[in-house]
């Protein structure tokens, strides 16, 4: 009987142990799965900051932009060069670039090298063309 209560002792000590290490490798999975997304979080984070970083200076750029447009100097800039008016007293010249010749380009094309041909082209071309190329 001491020896069927030893067995039983034994294998209630087994079974506590599996359990036991079960649970102990459940929770080392789960460490390294919290682990594993906080590392994809923190690169996520990293990047989103980046964005956010470069949207804010498109921002800032779209500001200095919007204050130069409400300002008499874009206003005047426009009325010049986009609208073609003038101040009173002022003279308009306008040049006509249909009676200039335009220059012609002189550097001359680049001319195209051929592809080289693969090694085994060459030896299909060798043992069974009659001509070779």
């Amino acid at each position: 009987m001491s020896r069927s209560k030893l067995d039983r002792n034994q294998l209630a000590v087994g079974i506590a142990a599996a359990v036991a290490t079960a649970i102990v490798v459940g929770i080392v999975w789960g460490l390294g799965q919290q682990v594993a997304r906080a590392r994809q979080m923190r690169a996520e984070e990293m990047r989103l900051e980046q964005a956010v970083a470069a949207k804010q200076v498109h921002h800032d750029g779209l500001v200095v932009q919007l204050e130069y447009v409400r300002s008499d100097e874009y206003v005047e800039q426009w009325a010049r060069e986009d609208a073609k008016m003038a101040r009173p007293g002022e003279v308009i010249v306008v040049v006509d670039d249909a009676a200039t010749e335009p220059v012609a380009d002189t550097t001359p094309a680049p001319t195209a090298e051929p592809e080289p041909r693969p090694f085994w082209v060459e030896l299909w071309e060798l043992g069974f063309t009659s001509s070779g190329r």
